[in-house]
């Protein structure tokens, strides 16, 4: 089985130490590179990449202009923030560079492969108290509607809860329905607000869309 090739740009040695041991030892990963700040990352390499787990608060440039300017390299490459900030701004600037994911620097590490996981089968990777955050910033008080056709109730909590970060198998579990089930809401959500994906749907939310 191919390993999940991995880069870590964290400036804080003793949690990339962390993260690189960490991961080198789980057999899924293979740890790629492990940067200090944007000018070490090693963009010439970032075509074997499948993931990096990406510090916001980076000296020299942040890792919300890191996660950019990789999303502009290789848009195949999920990029997952790692932070100890909570702030609205930094999440919803993350997101808009193209960010797949926001976790903070207190998940356990199990909880930050899980993470990871998640992205890459499409999902999101929110820690809790960012997806209240984002929940609240969306503040879905109204069906959305799009050449006459709304959302129903239950596509409405799909919505709902992919909006919040959770990934296709965490709704599934949520709400008690098959993972097709969540997947059928999922096309029908994009098809009526005439979205193509996740980015999409954030961006819709976001205001870019009107």
């Amino acid at each position: 089985m191919k390993k999940i090739n991995l880069g870590i740009v964290e400036d804080n040695r003793l949690v990339g130490e962390t993260l690189k041991f960490y991961f080198s030892k789980d057999s899924d990963f293979e740890v790629s590179f492990w940067a200090v700040s944007y000018e070490d990352i090693p963009f010439g390499e970032l075509n074997n990449l499948d993931i990096i787990l990406c510090d916001i608060g980076l000296p020299g440039k942040s890792g919300v202009e890191a996660t950019y300017h990789i999303k502009q390299k290789n848009p195949k490459i999920s990029v997952v923030m790692f932070t100890v900030f909570e702030e609205d701004d930094k999440i919803f600037q993350s997101l808009q560079a193209g960010a797949s994911g926001y976790l903070l620097k207190s998940t356990p590490l199990a909880e930050i492969k899980a993470g990871l996981l998640d992205v890459l089968s499409n999902g999101a990777a929110i820690s809790p108290v960012i997806a209240k955050k984002v929940f609240n910033y969306f503040n879905l008080s109204e069906t959305p509607k799009s050449d006459g056709q709304s959302l129903s109730p239950r596509e409405f909590d799909v919505l709902s809860q992919v909006l919040a970060g959770y990934s296709n198998r965490q709704i599934a579990e949520r709400l008690s329905i098959s993972m097709e089930t969540i997947k059928s809401h999922v096309r029908r959500i994009y098809e009526k607000l005439q979205l193509n994906s996740r980015a999409d749907l954030f961006q819709y939310y976001n205001g870019d869309s009107a």
